[in-house]
């Protein structure tokens, strides 16, 4: 693989998958980027104020910087 690479990455570029094998077991395949995020995170907030009902009170960020104002 590593006196291949370039030839590797052009033929993922041109939609192929390819296979990395070790003594005829595959360990590893390289394919081509969909394009899409794979990964996706939940929606904290939005799960937060589901669970407790909205944010009463003063948030968070206006305590830190009452809080870091008084040690300035």
């Amino acid at each position: 693989m590593q006196d291949n690479f370039s030839r590797i990455l052009r033929t993922v570029a041109e939609g192929e998958e390819v296979q990395i094998t070790r003594r005829k077991d595959v360990v590893a395949r390289i394919v081509p980027d969909s394009g899409e995020r794979a990964d996706t995170y939940p929606d904290f907030v939005a799960r937060a104020e589901e669970l407790f009902g909205g944010s009463p009170g003063t948030p968070v960020s206006e305590l830190l910087n009452r809080d870091r104002g008084e040690r300035l």
